[in-house]
């Protein structure tokens, strides 16, 4: 929700971000509880920020164990890339950003374990697909990581020596990601590749909740994935993945998705656009939008997917607009489906007020005031006070 929250409401935006530093504390007990140095964020976060995840649950008519709140620990970089997110999103110089990286940088430092080899590795976690848990080396909870101790490092922030800063680098140099040259994909985690090859259309037509339908030991051992997994590092962290490994990754993962998760169809369409393929974009973006108003999961009269409705403006604006922020500069780098004549979008960014006019032959920024902007493939450029941007091909 961070990102579409950033962009229409900064100030609330930043209030998301100081709820997490006014519960540094109690994410550092949580660490220290867990033998580890500096901050392990909660997977479900209380008032005061101690987790409070039910350790079980009802699904089917019987008990079964919830590990989420044990074992799905890239929640802690998940919080240091929001605020993170914020800041570059916003050009906010928000004094609370350099804390959250630096102390969830410390509890990976101390959660990462070396082999003889001197590869890292992160053992015993559940990734954002869920219907795999306990797995060693998950691809997305990695390179999340690494991101992580990157980050942190050129932070420089207080107490932060260079000594410490060195080997954050060096440990995300080291760490074990799954990626194969040869085909161009990220295994999921340790294993997944030798797990019975299952496909969505073998089970079901998505969205479908596959642990219920197969049982959880079934899905268990299967390629069946609730959410994009390593996909969604091609969306949080693409500088972090190697270029040119979307297509490859979509093409696998993306028949193994049930979309068992609200958070899944979304930033699936955001990525297909991303890819090239914004038709079938279209497509997936309906599906996030049926999800509540057609009660695709059986869920609605619970209460709104909010989540979902987040994925659905970051699939609109970073997929089918593909508007960025990178270095102080707003980069945009449409692609639209066939069906749309064009996008029309108002948002908020770097302290402006930006306007967006997108078409198939035709892109035009805006904003109040002075915003470095650049179009795709073009050089940076300056938009003043409601002047255009404008390309057209």
């Amino acid at each position: 929700m961070l990102p579409a929250v950033a962009a229409m409401d900064p100030a609330a935006a930043g209030a998301m971000v100081r709820y997490r530093l006014r519960r540094l504390a109690a994410a550092r007990a949580r660490a220290r509880a867990c033998g580890r140095c500096g901050a392990r964020f909660p997977w479900e976060s209380a008032a005061g920020g101690e987790d409070v995840t039910p350790s079980q649950g009802q699904a089917g008519g019987h008990l079964i164990p919830i590990l989420t709140g044990q074992f799905e620990e890239h929640i802690t970089a998940d919080v240091a890339w929001a605020a993170a997110h914020y800041a570059s999103w916003t050009g906010s110089r928000l004094p609370v950003v350099t804390p959250l990286l630096t102390e969830t940088a410390r509890y990976w430092a101390s959660r990462c374990r070396l082999d003889a080899g001197g590869v890292a590795h992160i053992d015993g976690v559940i990734g954002p697909d869920e219907y795999h848990e306990r797995v060693n080396d998950n691809a997305f909870t990695n390179v999340m990581v690494r991101w992580n101790l990157r980050a942190a490092a050129a932070a420089s922030g207080p107490g932060i020596t260079p000594e410490e800063a060195d080997r954050w680098r060096e440990l995300a140099a080291s760490l074990a990601d799954g990626y194969d040259p040869a085909t161009g994909r990220y295994e999921q985690f340790a294993g997944y590749f030798a797990l019975e090859p299952l496909l969505v259309r073998d089970v079901a037509v998505p969205p479908v909740a596959a642990d219920m339908l197969l049982g959880r030991d079934r899905v268990a051992r299967s390629q069946l994935i609730k959410q994009p997994d390593v996909l969604m590092l091609h969306h949080l962290v693409p500088d972090q993945v190697e270029p040119g490994s979307l297509g490859p990754n979509l093409d696998y993962y993306g028949p193994r998705t049930t979309h068992g998760s609200s958070l899944s169809p979304a930033l699936t369409a955001a990525l297909l656009a991303r890819a090239g393929k914004p038709d079938e974009a279209l497509s997936m973006l309906r599906m996030a939008l049926a999800l509540d108003p057609d009660d695709l999961t059986g869920m609605t009269s619970a209460g709104l997917h909010m989540a979902n409705l987040g994925g659905i403006w970051q699939a609109v604006v970073t997929g089918m607009a593909g508007v960025r922020v990178r270095g102080g500069t707003l980069t945009v780098d449409p692609r639209l489906p066939a069906a749309w004549d064009g996008l029309r979008l108002r948002f908020r960014c770097l302290g402006r007020r930006v306007r967006l006019d997108v078409s198939h032959d035709r892109t035009e920024i805006r904003a109040d005031g002075p915003l470095l902007a650049a179009l795709a493939g073009d050089a940076p450029q300056t938009v003043t006070s409601w002047a255009t941007l404008r390309r057209t091909s």
